[in-house]
Formats: C-alpha cells, sequence, structure tokens
C-alpha cells in the first residue's frame, strides 16, 4: 500500500507478492480437508493474479481478471454448503448480482470493448464467492467465524469489483492502495476463518 500510494513500482513489484504469501502462513500448514484445500487453492491463484497484474497492459489485465475469477470460485465452494440446504446464499447472490451488475454497468463506459467479458465473468465470480461465504451465516458454523468470513468477503467483493475501475482508470491517487487495503483486509479474514475452524464446523 506504501509502494502504491508512493507511485514507486519497485516497492509495489516487491511487495504485493510477498504480502499474498504471508496468507499461508495466516492460513496455517497445509490443508487436510476441501474445505481448507479450496482456500489454499484460492491464495495461490490471488498470488498467481497479483503477480500477473504486476505487468501493465489489457492482456495482463484479462489474465489477471481470470485466476481472481477462479479464486472467487475456490473460496465460494470452500464456503457453500453451510446450513439447510445454504438457504442463505439465494438472498446473498442476488443482493451481490444487483451490486454487480450496477458496478459492471458503470465500468462499461469507460474500457475497451474487448474487456467487456471478462469484466463482466469476473463480477458474477464475485457473486457466486459471496452467496457461498453468506451460506455459513445460515449453518450451525460458528456465527463468529461466520462473521469474520462475511465481512472479508465484502471486503474482498469490494476490492475485486473495484478492479479494472482502478487499474484502468487511474484517477486518483488512492485508488489504488485503498484496493489494496480491502483486498488483504478481506483476505485476512477469509483465511482466518478458515484457520480458526470454520470449515470443520460447516454441517447440515
Amino acid at each position: 500500500m506504501i509502494g502504491a500510494a508512493s507511485g514507486k513500482p519497485m516497492v509495489i513489484g516487491v511487495g504485493k507478492p510477498m504480502a499474498t504469501v504471508l496468507l499461508f502462513a495466516v492460513l496455517g500448514g497445509m490443508p487436510s480437508d476441501l474445505f481448507g484445500t479450496m482456500v489454499f487453492n484460492a491464495i495461490i491463484l490471488s498470488l498467481a493474479a497479483d503477480i500477473t497484474l504486476l505487468a501493465e497492459g489489457q492482456e495482463a489485465l484479462v489474465v489477471g481478471l481470470g485466476l481472481f475469477l477462479v479464486a472467487h470460485l475456490c473460496y465460494g465452494l470452500a464456503f457453500l454448503g453451510a446450513g439447510p440446504g445454504g438457504w442463505l446464499a439465494v438472498p446473498g447472490l442476488a443482493v451481490f448480482g444487483a451490486c454487480s451488475a450496477w458496478l459492471v454497468r458503470r465500468q462499461w463506459r469507460g474500457i475497451d470493448a474487448g474487456l467487456r467479458v471478462p469484466v463482466g465473468a469476473h463480477a458474477l465470480s464475485l457473486s457466486a464467492m459471496m452467496a457461498g461465504v453468506f451460506s455459513t451465516l445460515a449453518g450451525q458454523a460458528s456465527l463468529e467465524l461466520a462473521v469474520v468470513a462475511a465481512v472479508g468477503a465484502t471486503l474482498f467483493y469490494f476490492s475485486q469489483a473495484l478492479l479494472p475501475w482502478a487499474r484502468l482508470r487511474r484517477s486518483s491517487v488512492w485508488a489504488q492502495p485503498m484496493t489494496l487495503a480491502l483486498y488483504w483486509g478481506g483476505q485476512i479474514c477469509l483465511v482466518l476463518a478458515a484457520r480458526w475452524g470454520l470449515g470443520g464446523k460447516i454441517g447440515p
């Protein structure tokens, strides 16, 4: 975030991937179940996206969005299934789906036509992630851990929803630091919820 605010590419190039690597330490060791494995894979994909997005240009953005798309689906699948049918996934999908549609419509006005499909698909995967994470609030999992996960997913959601805008517009010196703060705050909450055993407490 310091590198982004100061506009020093070298600091960003080293600091951004390293900060994401530290999420493995937060997770704590290799996972032994499907829930932990999906979260672990989401971190790997996020790290790959972080490295890809260090490059400039539309191609790097498309690849980065694609990697994040799969990371979102990993998070969503990891958390999905809590509660009686995970019923809270439905309102979560409706609320954040509508929010994604509004944000995409706003972003499409100022981006190249070739980016519209990747940006739209990226937004859909974000909505799927939110549906999966919010489903934990309806289950028998620890409510405290479910809230931590929901807060983390919400922070992560807005960091990712604003990513194309921050990447392409660069209209404010604080655009990138703001998205990075939301990004790592959200990731830490999601990974902490996994480390503290939310996955093991999810059940029908």
